[in-house]
């Protein structure tokens, strides 16, 4: 299994790792804006709901394992899921486009980018991601969908014309009931994709492979 050698990459990837395990209380006040009207991303700009180390560690080998270059992913947050795109698109001589909605975010994701010294292998864009990857170039051979689960569906319907073929898709948050239209969609489609359950920790996650349309 692949691992990131880079001790800056790591150092970065620890600390966040770090504040992102204290955060049960900051989540939960977020969810909790969430019981008497539907929840919006503003609710949960403290947060982390990264993904974990374990989730981390598996996508960068895959990313390797799959010399992925053309990178995309839905949900930067702080930017820790997005650390391990960066750091396998270095090697790879990739280069990662990832989206958030909140300013605050944007920025400091882009510190931590900084401090791991990948900012010149990820391109942040801020604002809603229905908008920002719109113009994505076609060829996309690796897409990280972990956002707003709601929007999976809607991103997957620009997206998927670019998808190159043999791409991977790799969904977080895969057993909650908000990511199952966008999951069900891909099996409806069973000549074009193929979908396997990884994790079903921490809200579950699928990896899914394009064949691509016959």
């Amino acid at each position: 299994m692949h691992a990131i050698a880079n001790s800056q990459i790591q150092h970065t990837l620890n600390s966040l790792h770090r504040k992102a395990s204290g955060q049960g209380f900051t989540i939960l006040k977020g969810l909790s804006k969430g019981v008497f009207r539907k929840l919006q991303p503003e609710d949960m700009k403290d947060a982390y709901i990264a993904i974990t180390r374990e989730q981390g560690e598996f996508v960068y080998d895959l990313l390797l394992k799959h010399q992925a270059k053309h990178i995309v992913e839905f949900g930067t947050s702080f930017g820790i899921s997005t650390l391990y795109l960066g750091a396998a698109a270095q090697v790879t001589g990739g280069h990662v486009i990832t989206t958030e909605l909140l300013p605050e975010k944007c920025r400091v994701a882009r510190e931590n980018f900084a401090d791991a010294g990948l900012q010149d292998f990820i391109e942040v864009r801020e604002g809603d991601a229905l908008e920002t990857l719109q113009d994505v170039e076609p060829g996309i051979d690796f897409l990280l969908m972990d956002g707003w689960n709601d929007l999976y569906l809607p991103l997957m319907k620009i997206l998927e014309p670019k998808l190159a073929p043999g791409a991977l898709i790799y969904t977080d948050n895969a057993s909650f009931a908000s990511a199952r239209p966008f999951l069900n969609y891909l099996k409806s489609k069973p000549d074009e994709y193929r979908s396997v359950r990884i994790h079903d920790n921490k809200g579950g996650s699928e990896l899914t492979t394009y064949i691509g349309k016959g």
